[in-house]
């Protein structure tokens, strides 16, 4: 197989090893999760009830359809940068394996990408802000441009949101 100057390995999408994702903007990473994990989007909601005696980046709850979601700022977890609430604010409803939903505040939405998993390389390469443990890797865009595939899992488990 004829090498490309990228040296991408194969240009077609494997769809056997592919899935969507979404992906967003924290600071000046771009990020994504896999989009079956995702209940909804939403915008930044103006009535959150904030909870006493919590971490700051938990910024309380809110009612989504009759059910209570916590709401949490990963910008301030994992220190992205300073966390602006204007228009393109955004919280990413996910569910859980274990049927919680939780929203996380994020920069910026941005769109539905097919990614080609196999290709995924371990963070420990890359250098990101966010502690490797929270991510599985990350992937190539033709831009050339760094997505991070975010753990979301391990970012919402119950044991990051016990009082330390």
């Amino acid at each position: 197989m004829e090498k490309n100057l990228n040296n991408d390995e194969q240009d077609v999408i494997d769809y056997a090893n592919s899935s969507e994702y979404m992906t967003f903007e924290l600071g000046a990473m771009k990020y994504a999760i896999e989009l079956p994990k995702i209940r909804e989007i939403l915008t930044y909601p103006d009535i959150i009830t904030h909870l006493p005696n919590t971490e700051d980046w938990v910024k309380g709850l809110i009612n989504l359809r009759g059910e209570v979601v916590p709401i949490l700022d990963i910008r301030i977890k994992f220190n992205t940068g300073e966390p602006i609430y204007d228009s393109n604010t955004a919280v990413i409803a996910v569910i859980t394996e274990d049927k919680r939903m939780i929203g996380i505040i994020v920069d910026k939405v941005d769109d539905v990408q097919r990614l080609d998993t196999s290709a995924l390389a371990p963070v420990s390469d890359m250098g990101s802000a966010i502690p490797s443990k929270y991510l599985k890797g990350f992937v190539r865009l033709e831009n050339n441009q760094m997505l991070v595939i975010m753990d979301i899992e391990s970012v919402v488990h119950k044991d990051e949101l016990k009082d330390t």
